[in-house]
């Protein structure tokens, strides 16, 4: 009897305690972004860019009870919910020829955690350097790279409340220019025993980057100097960026249809340091756990509040899913398509493996 009550404190405490966490991240979130400009530039934008044609396919609504290696990106609570190992490739066509891959894995370490780790490659592709000399170009080519590696854990601190973090070290390289900075993932997930799941996230908290290399190097002239001395090096000081950092809150709800499956209900509010804040809506239908129908859709909040175009280039998505079990383990293919309002549609593929 006193076992029990000790375990059912123990639970009761822990609770409490991560309760008290979702409280003090939505606090300090408000700090964050009260100070932080609503429109503007900022840097290493390809974190924006979502990973994972399942959330991708319900509009990245699913913050709330995503699980496996998708929830490294969405909610790196989600990733508590891998049982032994999981594993995750997708291949994203971007817009202007540019290309996104993204591989995902992740081990349970039982009662230590989950571990994850993530690797982003956007490849902007081949682009010819031109001057004011030379509009038709020099005949050098640049080939930009953009890597974001990313270290996650995750813990399930009791059967319902789910905490994760990830730790990114951003990687940017163009020509004899590069710029590097480090971020921080937060999130949080609660799921009720009524089919209702609530999370919570913070992103890309961390330091500003800013670009440096013998790129912004040139010869000027000195005046008043010696004859002899012609030029000497001078180097532009370049301006830092800070991240794009969000918060974002979603809830869930989960409708058990019995033999006909279960319909997945996701929707998200997304509050954006440097873009206008948007709500995201999903569903997805799954049969026998092993073909799935997805829709979303994001809305833009309070566009005619401001002087500028605010126009989302995303609006609807979609994708389709198919689950197969083969010898002990399952492999899943997922597709993803999200149109764009100026550009061609952003098309994903996934293939994700899980024991």
């Amino acid at each position: 009897m006193k076992n029990g009550l000790k375990d059912g404190r123990k639970i009761m405490k822990k609770r409490y305690l991560m309760i008290g966490l979702l409280i003090l991240l939505i606090i300090s979130s408000q700090s964050v972004f009260a100070s932080a400009p609503k429109l503007g530039t900022a840097g290493a934008s390809e974190l924006l860019i979502p990973m994972g044609a399942k959330n991708v396919a319900v509009g990245g609504s699913n913050i709330a009870n995503v699980s496996g290696t998708d929830a490294i990106y969405w909610n790196p609570a989600g990733l508590a919910m891998v049982k032994t190992g999981a594993a995750s490739f997708t291949q994203m066509s971007y817009f202007a020829d540019m290309k996104v891959s993204y591989l995902a894995a992740a081990v349970n370490a039982q009662r230590i955690g989950t571990f994850g780790v993530s690797l982003q490659i956007l490849s902007i592709g081949d682009i010819p350097v031109t001057t004011d000399l030379m509009p038709e170009g020099t005949g050098e080519v640049l080939s930009p790279d953009y890597l974001t590696l990313g270290v996650t854990y995750a813990k399930r601190f009791t059967d319902r409340i789910l905490f994760g973090t990830n730790a990114k070290l951003i990687s940017e390289k163009i020509g004899t220019m590069s710029a590097s900075a480090a971020a921080f993932d937060f999130g949080l997930q609660y799921v009720s025993p009524w089919g209702i799941a609530f999370g919570v996230t913070m992103k890309n908290i961390g330091s500003s980057i800013k670009f440096d290399g013998t790129g912004i190097e040139f010869d000027s002239p000195i005046t008043y100097a010696d004859p002899s001395a012609t030029t000497r090096k001078t180097k532009l000081d370049m301006a830092s960026h800070e991240l794009p950092t969000s918060m974002n809150l979603g809830l869930a709800y989960t409708y058990d249809l019995a033999s006909l499956g279960k319909v997945n209900f996701t929707g998200s509010y997304n509050n954006n340091s440097f873009e206008i804040d948007h709500v995201n809506f999903g569903a997805e239908y799954g049969f026998n756990n092993m073909l799935f129908v997805r829709a979303g859709y994001t809305k833009v909040l309070y566009p005619d509040d401001w002087e500028y175009d605010t126009t989302s280039q995303f609006g609807l998505s979609f994708g389709l899913g198919l689950n197969l079990k083969l010898a002990g383990s399952n492999i899943a293919f997922d597709y993803a398509n999200r149109p764009m309002e100026l550009f061609d549609a952003n098309q994903y593929f996934a293939v994700s493996f899980g024991l």
